[in-house]
């Protein structure tokens, strides 16, 4: 993904971060997409530390796999990190509470079995976690419903 927004926006830098055996490989495929100038690899622990004095964090399909206490602590990582205008970035399933029923909430419920602690989450319960990390719910972007990109300002 961040490989993507990289390649279509030229005068953007991103850092890849996430543990360090997930990003070992990542520097020859980032070479190889002609953008390792413009994006620094760091492999850690969310839970630990987050690089610190960045304007946007990224996190997609990551707050699903925690419960609330667990997601609250990563979202105020990124929080106590980010500039003063900050703003964090979600990829997310959003789950409808029109009680349609769709293929993918039982997808997700099937997934979420094996994954302990981690939910899918309606747009109530993420603007919930959202402001226990003070942060506001911003705006809620279709992306490929169920995934959406919820933008959230830092309060």
């Amino acid at each position: 993904m961040l490989v993507s927004i990289l390649q279509t926006h030229p005068t953007l830098y991103g850092v890849l971060f996430d543990l360090p055996h997930v990003v070992k490989g990542a520097p020859p495929l980032l070479e190889a997409a002609g953008v390792s100038d413009r994006c620094q690899v760091i492999g850690g622990d969310a839970f630990t530390a987050i690089p610190a004095d960045y304007d946007t964090y990224l996190l997609s399909r990551v707050i699903h796999d925690w419960d609330d206490e667990r997601t609250i602590a990563i979202l105020t990582r990124c929080h106590h990190a980010m500039k003063p205008q900050g703003k964090v970035l979600l990829v997310e399933r959003v789950i409808p509470t029109d009680r349609t029923p769709a293929l993918h909430v039982l997808e997700s419920d099937v997934i979420m079995l094996v994954a302990p602690g981690g939910k899918e989450r309606t747009e109530a319960e993420y603007r919930a976690l959202l402001k226990a990390a003070s942060f506001e719910l911003t705006q809620l972007i279709p992306v490929l419903p169920p995934y959406y990109v919820i933008e959230a300002m830092r309060l």
